[in-house]
């Protein structure tokens, strides 16, 4: 008898615990065409683990493939990956403030966004997702200001360690989604992979994170 779950295709989800990434695997998960896999830096830290147990419920919970992975190791993103037919990038780290060393937030994002393409090429995936950000596009010099204030594609956010406008948050974002379009057309067209970038504003809704995260953080500075 042939296992119809094992013939569906492989999505990896990067960051599965965040916010974004536990709701994007309950979207592919409820819509059942699907296997997915997360990502966990610790498959056994219960205040990540129980928020994602919570947000899929029981029954999706019990679906869901979770491996280790570390957007500093290289190797972990690539076993990660192995597999896969599409790749949902979540995973990057996330704060308001600027911390005290930059390289906290973008080594994590640039680095990590190079494992995950590296991986995708060496498995031949068929699309890669990177939730990238508005902070990688309107963060420009008041000269490189739209005229029309309407942001597209074009827009890049400057990235230079002396542009006033742009937090470390926001660099690390546009590094990392810089270093992504030029991997991809460096790649010979044969075997290039589809590569989507989404870019959101401010992400709000239902959450069941128990442990602070920024978009929390946002909602709760608006109330108190």
């Amino acid at each position: 008898m042939v296992d119809s779950a094992a013939e569906k295709p492989l999505v990896t989800i990067t960051g599965v615990t965040g916010f974004i990434g536990s709701l994007t695997a309950k979207y592919f998960l409820e819509d059942g065409a699907y296997r997915i896999r997360g990502t966990v830096r610790d498959k056994n830290n219960a205040i990540k683990i129980e928020p994602l147990k919570k947000t899929l419920g029981d029954a999706l919970f019990g679906q869901i493939e979770l491996v280790e992975a570390d957007l500093l190791n290289s190797d972990s993103i690539s076993a990660a990956i192995t597999g896969s037919t599409h790749v949902v990038h979540t995973a990057s780290p996330f704060v308001l403030a600027n911390p005290e060393d930059p390289q906290t937030l973008i080594r994590p994002a640039v680095e990590g966004t190079k494992a995950v393409l590296n991986a995708c090429k060496a498995n031949r995936i068929k699309r890669l997702v990177i939730t990238s950000s508005i902070a990688a596009i309107r963060s420009v010099l008041p000269a490189n200001w739209p005229e029309s204030n309407t942001f597209d594609e074009s827009f890049f956010s400057d990235p230079a360690e002396d542009n006033p406008n742009c937090s470390t948050y926001n660099r690390s974002k546009t590094l990392a989604e810089q270093a992504a379009w030029e991997f991809q057309r460096a790649m010979p067209e044969e075997e290039r992979f589809e590569l989507v970038s989404i870019n959101p504003a401010l992400v709000m809704g239902p959450a069941f994170q128990t442990n602070e995260f920024a978009s929390g953080d946002v909602v709760k500075e608006i109330m108190t």
